[in-house]
């Protein structure tokens, strides 16, 4: 099992609804391809998405430092000009407490 990451991605403001548009079309037609919102064809697992009003998550494995820099670079490229994005590491705090 790889690292596991959240995603935040959250909205700078108010945007118009063909903006918007054009960015979901661009994500949805990727995940369609690969499996996940950055384009990558191998190294990155979707594992669920949680949308909000303001934004979401998505929760993403990492298998290859590599690839993860690439599906950085593609929602930098692709997506940042609509929304904030960071990524977090995810701990299961109850494996590591057990030991």
């Amino acid at each position: 099992m790889g690292q596991l990451y959240m995603q935040r991605f959250e909205y700078r403001g108010a945007i118009s609804k063909s903006e918007y548009d054009a960015a979901w079309a661009v994500a949805n037609d990727v995940m369609t391809k690969t499996g996940n919102w950055g384009g990558v064809k191998s190294g990155i697992k979707h594992l669920r998405a949680f949308l909000t009003g303001w934004g979401g998550y998505a929760l993403i494995e990492v298998q290859d430092p590599k690839a993860f820099n690439e599906y950085q670079q593609f929602h930098i490229q692709n997506y940042s000009h609509l929304v904030a994005i960071t990524f977090d590491p995810v701990v299961d705090v109850e494996a590591t407490s057990s030991k």
